[in-house]
């Protein structure tokens, strides 16, 4: 470990280059995540799950029917019968729907409206609301199918729910007539808007905290940059080397880009905090026994800290990894699916932990801790690790 770090730290330049270089990869060569996601949910469950079982049953009888892949839209008037009027609005709605301009991810629109004596303004609005499954006994619910030719949370039909609603907003329909998009799509675009805000919201207060956090415990307004660099690469070349494995065949849920971001900020931050605390420490216990603060003490602080470090940090790692890659072996697909592309995450941070912090550390120098030399905290008995040894030009890192 000790010549390892001593390398890492004596051609530090190299390795942060090579970070920025893993990044640049990792944004332009591997496919958008979204395109190589897993997106169908029946990958989660057993191929002898009942629900498995029926859907194939289903499908050999009706096989274009998108069975639990539909968009449902429901034109209500709470205060009256739907109208005439209300029906020329739906058909316009539906000829676009079944024009060019429909997204790709709607295929067969079922609507009630098209039914013998359903229409064309010749019946009166009783007569015009037939009874059935798609129009409420009442007359003040029609419901209007839409089958998906895309998962429901697929990128498609996300981008198709959201044309529709766009194209309901810009047509406006008669007045006292409410317009609705349901059914799995609509369920599913809205529970995924939920969760992008949600790990946006998480975002912000991760990195407000860790921000936080370092600058309470080091008192240093550069400080919090190290981990922040190291977190956000890390996320990054993880991201890109994940999506690259699932366009090469590897079964990622849609979910990994949601979950990697709070692991690489907890394994990250965690990697960082714990080696730039220990690398405070013994500067101070240099400080003590009399070590002058120069450039050269510093560079065998920080690879005498490596060195010790390194092998405690990737041995923390190893054992969230093992415990990540056993859900390779778990029957439920969610797991399945994500376990063994969150170890790769881990195994990233783990790497960047160990070769992009200490080089940040050496790019900082001396303002590292700024205004204070080390950084706060306590100093110990013991003698520091360098105590004793000559500052060679090995030890150093030149």
């Amino acid at each position: 470990m000790t010549r390892a770090a001593g390398y890492i730290i004596r051609y530090w330049p190299a390795v942060i280059a090579a970070w920025l270089a893993a990044v640049a990869l990792a944004l332009l060569v591997p496919p958008s995540f979204e395109e190589v996601a897993a997106f169908d949910e029946a990958i989660f469950l057993p191929a002898d799950s009942p629900a498995l079982q029926a859907d194939a049953l289903a499908a050999s009888g009706w096989p274009d029917d998108h069975l639990g892949r539909s968009a449902t839209l429901a034109f209500v008037r709470p205060s009256r019968p739907l109208d005439e009027e209300d029906a020329r609005y739906a058909r316009a709605v539906i000829a676009w729907l079944e024009g060019p301009e429909a997204p790709a991810a709607f295929g067969t629109v079922s609507t009630h409206l098209d039914a013998p004596g359903a229409g064309d303004g010749e019946l009166s609005p009783a007569q015009a609301i037939p009874a059935g499954a798609l129009a409420s006994d009442d007359g003040h619910v029609w419901l209007v199918t839409i089958a998906l030719e895309s998962h429901a949370y697929a990128p498609e039909t996300r981008e198709g729910v959201r044309a529709l609603r766009a194209h309901l907003a810009a047509a406006a329909g008669p007045e006292g007539l409410d317009t609705y998009l349901t059914g799995t799509a609509g369920v599913a675009v809205d529970e995924d808007a939920a969760i992008r805000a949600s790990v946006a919201r998480t975002q912000v207060l991760s990195i407000v905290l860790v921000v936080a956090l370092l600058l309470w415990v080091f008192r240093a307004p550069l400080a919090p940059l190290v981990p922040l660099i190291t977190v956000g690469a890390a996320y990054l070349v993880s991201l890109g080397v994940v999506s690259a494995l699932a366009g090469a065949g590897m079964d990622v849920s849609y979910l990994f880009e949601t979950f990697s971001i709070v692991i690489v900020f907890g394994a990250g931050t965690d990697y960082c905090l714990l080696i730039m605390a220990r690398y405070g420490e013994e500067l101070r216990l240099g400080q003590r026994v009399g070590l002058a603060d120069t450039a050269g003490m510093r560079r065998a602080t920080l690879a005498a800290t490596m060195a010790v470090l390194a092998g405690v940090v990737a041995s923390s790692a190893a054992s969230t990894m093992v415990g990540f890659s056993a859900q390779s072996l778990a029957e439920f697909g969610l797991f399945r699916t994500l376990g063994p592309a969150l170890a790769v995450t881990v195994f990233i941070a783990l790497l960047a932990g160990v070769t992009l912090t200490p080089a940040l550390v050496r790019l900082f120098g001396g303002a590292l801790f700024w205004p204070s030399a080390t950084g706060p905290g306590p100093t110990g008995a013991r003698p520091p690790l360098i105590a004793g040894e000559p500052l060679d030009r090995e030890r150093a890192g030149r």
